[in-house]
């Protein structure tokens, strides 16, 4: 068999990898920065200290501090740029594909991760947030190493000083991954019941793993414990309370890429834990741990929202791809029957390369398009500029387009609009239209005296050229 080749297989694994590489780094900066990266860039600035960093932070940012450390790490490193920015996320989206496949492999010792190199590698996605400087692929990552520690820590093969490593190795990207994003509070507490219903059921003993749970809140609390309470502080949200479509979708469409291939991808998760119920249920496996993480990923946030604020969003959740993902895989090559095994392989496999194909060659902009409307100017005379919004936005805004190549090679300035220098007689007046409710009208008291010129919008940017009498 072509697959039994040890040779076979490492190719193909390493030809899985580079379609998973090629599909995040195309179009990497194919979109301009949106406000939640524009807050992780700002936060993240090389040129300020550390200190300085910590204060941003918890004076804006919503998500722990790792992702933006390592950010500006990078930055510090090559240069405070956007596209630059944009190499973190997709480094640490590469790094996921490989070590999904190494935890698949320990689900299941057959070659069904390869399976999950190519869902994990083609999944719509994970690509499109390896192109987003915001900490998702990192606590995607985190995750998946901190389960392939737990699935070894749970082993009954380790003995003598391996103990003593993986224990460690365990804790430390137990505490990382918490670090990353406190969701990720449902995998342990995921791992606790897997645990516990392990006991009474299999009568399998986690000593190791139960000994290690206490030593990962201690240390994760010590770090996080201001993020946390300030978390818990929150009486509302931004989010809403779930719609009955939730209840049939689970956020598939938006993991997958569209209504179809979510209702594939869900239909045939759900025909997969039906057939091999029992096996999941009721013999000692690997892939209990998983359907504990995905059942409780959804059942905690809608618990905690009905109690007291609704927190439920797609990516939060990101890692419940690695269990559907995983589960998916593993239990297709479960299947005895060869028609079966192979209908199901071409059920998933044909509409994920077509809607890759489709998603890249009609893939639409949907973040403000800063960039085109400095390149539209370019060559015009007049190079100053303005932001109008909220304050604390707009520095973000700011910031973000002074740092842009476009900007910084074409001599664009900016000013504040309330200060404006009695030399200057024109200038654009840039407005994001998100931070003001698409309403971008100049204030009041700049209407007398300010004449509109001409506009010019690219989407989500409205931009006013005024001469100032």
């Amino acid at each position: 068999m072509f697959l039994s080749n040890r040779s076979n297989i490492l190719l193909i694994s390493i030809l899985f990898i580079l379609i998973g590489i090629f599909l995040r780094f195309y179009q990497l900066n194919f979109e301009n920065y949106w406000l939640d990266e524009m807050i992780s860039f700002w936060v993240a600035d090389p040129n300020i200290s550390l200190k300085d960093t910590f204060s941003r932070h918890a004076h804006i940012a919503q998500a722990p501090p790792l992702f933006n450390l390592f950010l500006k790490k990078y930055l510090d490193l090559f240069s405070y740029d956007p596209e630059i920015g944009r190499h973190v996320p997709f480094f640490f989206g590469v790094l996921s594909i490989p070590f999904l496949g190494i935890l698949s492999y320990q689900v299941t010792k057959n070659n069904s991760f390869l399976l999950t190199i190519l869902l994990v590698s083609t999944n719509i996605y994970l690509i499109k947030y390896s192109q987003e400087t915001r900490p998702y692929t990192l606590v995607f990552l985190l995750s998946t190493i901190n389960l392939i520690f737990y699935y070894k820590i749970i082993s009954l093969n380790l003995i003598g000083f391996k103990k003593i490593i993986i224990f460690f190795l365990f804790v430390i990207f137990s505490v990382l991954s918490l670090s990353s994003h406190p969701f990720v509070l449902i995998i342990l507490f995921s791992q606790i019941a897997y645990s516990v219903y392990s006991f009474f059921i299999f009568r399998n003993k986690s000593c190791l793993f139960l000994l290690s749970i206490p030593f990962i809140l201690i240390i994760y609390l010590i770090i996080n414990y201001n993020y946390l309470i300030s978390q818990l502080a929150y009486d509302e949200y931004f989010l809403e309370h779930e719609n009955w479509k939730f209840y049939y979708n689970y956020y598939f469409s938006r993991f997958f890429g569209s209504k179809i291939m979510g209702l594939i991808y869900l239909s045939t998760l759900i025909f997969l834990i039906i057939r091999f119920r029992k096996k999941i249920l009721f013999t000692s496996n690997n892939y209990l741990p998983l359907v504990f993480i995905l059942l409780f990923s959804y059942i905690i946030p809608l618990l905690y929202g009905l109690i007291k604020v609704p927190v439920l969003h797609d990516r939060y959740i990101i890692f419940v791809l690695i269990s559907i993902l995983i589960i998916i895989s593993v239990l297709i090559f479960e299947i005895n029957n060869r028609k079966l095994r192979v209908c199901l392989l071409i059920f998933i496999l044909v509409p994920t390369i077509i809607n890759n194909y489709i998603e890249i060659q009609l893939r639409k902009n949907t973040k403000p398009e800063f960039t085109k409307f400095l390149n539209d100017i370019k060559n015009k005379e007049i190079k100053n500029l303005t932001l109008y919004g909220p304050n604390r936005e707009i520095k973000l805004v700011e910031n973000y387009i002074s740092s842009l190549k476009e900007f910084k090679n074409n001599n664009f300035k900016t000013f504040n609009i309330d200060n404006i220098s009695s030399n200057e007689k024109m200038i654009w007046v840039i407005c994001y239209e998100p931070l003001l409710g698409f309403n971008c009208a100049i204030p009041s008291d700049k209407k007398n005296g300010w004449n509109l010129i001409s506009t010019k919008n690219t989407y989500l940017v409205s931009s006013k050229l005024f001469k100032i009498n």
